[in-house]
C-alpha cells in the first residue's frame, strides 16, 4: 500500500518526489523531530509554574501545575509563521541557486513535466523538513488556543492567511532567484521574509484583544460599500482575497520566467488584467472618500496625488515586466514584417494587433492602453467628488500631465532595452531614476534661490512627477496647455527614435551586400 502511494505521488509530480527522496533521510528526519519536540517542551516549561495549594510547617504538601495556555498560543503564533517565512524562503532560494550553478535547472526545463508542476514540486518539496517540524507543533498550537478560549474562527482564519502569505513569499523568492543570482541572496531573502512576516503577524496580533478575546482598533474604513472596519469576517475575507490575488500574479510571472528566462515577466494581455485589478482594488479604498468631504480642492488634489504616485509605481513595474529585450525586438522587427506581409489580415490591422498583443513587440502602445484603463477606472470617482467644475477640470489636466510622464518613462525604458549593453535592465533602472529625481533636485535648488513664488512652473509641470497637485493652482491655463504640448513633443521625439531603432535592427544583415553587388565575393574564382 505504501509503495502504491509512492508511485501515485511520483506520477502526480515527479519533481516533488525527487525533492522528497533527496531530503527525507532518516538522519535529517530524526533531527527535525527531536528539535521540534525540544522547542515545544521548552515553551511548555517556560510558561508553566507549580503553585502550592497546601502547606504544613512551611512545607508544601500539595501543589498544582499552572499552564499559561494563552501565552503559549501567542508564542506559537510568532514561531510557526516565521519559520515558514524565513527558513522556507532560504531553503528555496539556496536550492534554486545550487540547481542553477550545477546546470540541472536547464535539464529540468527539458523534462516533459509542465513548468507549473515543477514549481509546485519545488515549493512543496524543498522545505519539506520545515513542514515536518511545524506539523508536529500544530497540535500544541490548537490545544493551547482552544483551552485559552480563542475563537475557532480566528484560528482557522489565521492559518488561511499564513498559508496564502507563505505562497506569496515563496513565489517572490523564486522570482527573485530567477531574475538575479548572488551568493548572499538566500540569506538576504530570509532576513527580508522574517522582517515582513513579523510585521504581518504583528498587525494580526495587535488588532486582537487577548484579554477579552475580541477584535479591537479596526478603524472606520471600508472598501466600496463593505464596512471592513466594522465586520471582522469581511475584513479577513478581504485580506485573504487580496493576498491570494497578489500571489496569483507573482505566480504567473515566476512561471513565465521559468519557462523562458529571456522572455518578459508578463504578457501584454496579462498586464491589462493586472492593471485593471490593481486600480479597482485601489478605487475601493478611495470610493467612500467623496462622501466624507463637503467640498475641498485640497482634499481632491491630495487624494489624486496619492493615487498618481501609486499608479506611477504600479505602471513602471508593469513597463519593466512587459518590455522585451533587444533580441526579442530584433526577432519581432525582422520576422514580424514577413508574417504581416503574408497575412490575409490587412497590414495596418495586423500591425496594431502586434503592438497590443504580441509577446515580442515594444511595450509603448500597451502602456498607453494601461493608462487608458486607469483613466476609465478613476473617471467616475472624479465626477462624483463633491467639488466644483473648475476643480475637476484642473484635476483632469493634472491627470493628463502625470499620465504623459508615465508614458514618457515607459518609452525611455523600452529605448534603453534596445541598446546593446551587457546589463540592459540595470541601465534602464539607472536612467529612469535619473530622469525622475534629477529634474526635481535641480528645480528645487532653483526654487530655493528664488523665493518670490513658484519659479519656472512650466518646467515643473513638464518634468517633475506629482508637481501638478502642488503648483497647479498657481499656474495659468496657458502654462498648463504649453506644458502638455511640451510633453507630447518630447514623447513624439522618443517615438520617432524608437521607430528608427526598430527599423534599423530589423533590417536583414544581408541587405547591404545585395544593395552593393561589388561587395559580394566572386564565386567564379572559388574552386
Amino acid at each position: 500500500m505504501f509503495s502504491t502511494l509512492i508511485n501515485r505521488l511520483g506520477d502526480w509530480n515527479p519533481q516533488f518526489m525527487r525533492e522528497l527522496r533527496g531530503r527525507l533521510q532518516l538522519r535529517n528526519g530524526c533531527l527535525v523531530v527531536a528539535t521540534s519536540l525540544m522547542i515545544q517542551a521548552l515553551i511548555l516549561l517556560t510558561f508553566s509554574s507549580q503553585d502550592c495549594t497546601s502547606r504544613v510547617d512551611n512545607y508544601c504538601v500539595e501543589s498544582v501545575w499552572e499552564v499559561d495556555w494563552l501565552t503559549i498560543f501567542r508564542t506559537l503564533n510568532w514561531i510557526l509563521p516565521l519559520f515558514l517565512f524565513s527558513i522556507g524562503v532560504y531553503l528555496l532560494i539556496s536550492d534554486w541557486m545550487q540547481e542553477h550553478r550545477r546546470g540541472t535547472l536547464n535539464f529540468i526545463r527539458l523534462t516533459p513535466q509542465s513548468s507549473q508542476r515543477i514549481l509546485w514540486g519545488k515549493m512543496l518539496g524543498v522545505p519539506i523538513l520545515v513542514y515536518l517540524g511545524l506539523s508536529l507543533a500544530i497540535p500544541l498550537h490548537w490545544i493551547s488556543g482552544i483551552v485559552a478560549g480563542v475563537p475557532l474562527a480566528w484560528i482557522i482564519s489565521f492559518y488561511a492567511l499564513i498559508l496564502v502569505t507563505c505562497g506569496l513569499f515563496y513565489g517572490l523568492g523564486l522570482l527573485n532567484a530567477s531574475l538575479t543570482q548572488a551568493s548572499y541572496q538566500g540569506l538576504a531573502a530570509s532576513l527580508i521574509g522574517a522582517w515582513l512576516g513579523s510585521l504581518f503577524i504583528g498587525v494580526l496580533d495587535w488588532h486582537f484583544d487577548w484579554q477579552t478575546l475580541t477584535y479591537r482598533n479596526l478603524g472606520n474604513w471600508s472598501w466600496f460599500i463593505w464596512k471592513l472596519g466594522e465586520a471582522p469576517l469581511q475584513l479577513t475575507l478581504w485580506m485573504l482575497i487580496t493576498i491570494s490575488v497578489s500571489a496569483y500574479w507573482v505566480w504567473q510571472a515566476t512561471n513565465r520566467m521559468f519557462r523562458n528566462p529571456n522572455g518578459t515577466l508578463l504578457s501584454k494581455q496579462q498586464s491589462y488584467w493586472l492593471v485593471g485589478s490593481v486600480q479597482i482594488w485601489l478605487l475601493g479604498l478611495f470610493w467612500s472618500l467623496p462622501r466624507q468631504f463637503v467640498t475641498s480642492q485640497d482634499a481632491l488634489f491630495g487624494c489624486l496625488f496619492g493615487i498618481s504616485l501609486f499608479s506611477l509605481v504600479a505602471l513602471l513595474a508593469v513597463s519593466f515586466a512587459i518590455s522585451p529585450q533587444r533580441q526579442s525586438l530584433l526577432d519581432w522587427s525582422r520576422y514580424g514584417q514577413f508574417q504581416r506581409q503574408n497575412s490575409k489580415v490587412k497590414n495596418v490591422q495586423m500591425s496594431w494587433w502586434d503592438w497590443l498583443w504580441a509577446e515580442k513587440s515594444p511595450s509603448s502602445i500597451a502602456i498607453a492602453l494601461n493608462l487608458g484603463i486607469t483613466a476609465i477606472v478613476w473617471f467616475p470617482w472624479l465626477l462624483l467628488f463633491p467639488t466644483g467644475v473648475d476643480d475637476k477640470v484642473k484635476a483632469i489636466a493634472g491627470l493628463l500631465l502625470c499620465a504623459n510622464l508615465i508614458g514618457f518613462y515607459a518609452l525611455l525604458i523600452q529605448l534603453m532595452l534596445i541598446i546593446r549593453r551587457k546589463k540592459p535592465w540595470t541601465w534602464a533602472g539607472i536612467t529612469l531614476s535619473l530622469t525622475i529625481f534629477v529634474p526635481l533636485f535641480i528645480l528645487s535648488v532653483i526654487q530655493v534661490d528664488f523665493t518670490s513664488g513658484v519659479q519656472l512652473p512650466g518646467l515643473w509641470l513638464v518634468s517633475v512627477f506629482g508637481a501638478p497637485w502642488i503648483i497647479l493652482e498657481q499656474t495659468s491655463a496657458f502654462t498648463v496647455l504649453f506644458s502638455l504640448l511640451g510633453q507630447w513633443a518630447i514623447m513624439a521625439g522618443l517615438i520617432v527614435q524608437l521607430t528608427r531603432q526598430l527599423k534599423r535592427i530589423g533590417e536583414s544583415a544581408s541587405k547591404p551586400l545585395f544593395a552593393n553587388p561589388n561587395a559580394l565575393p566572386n564565386l567564379s574564382k572559388v574552386r
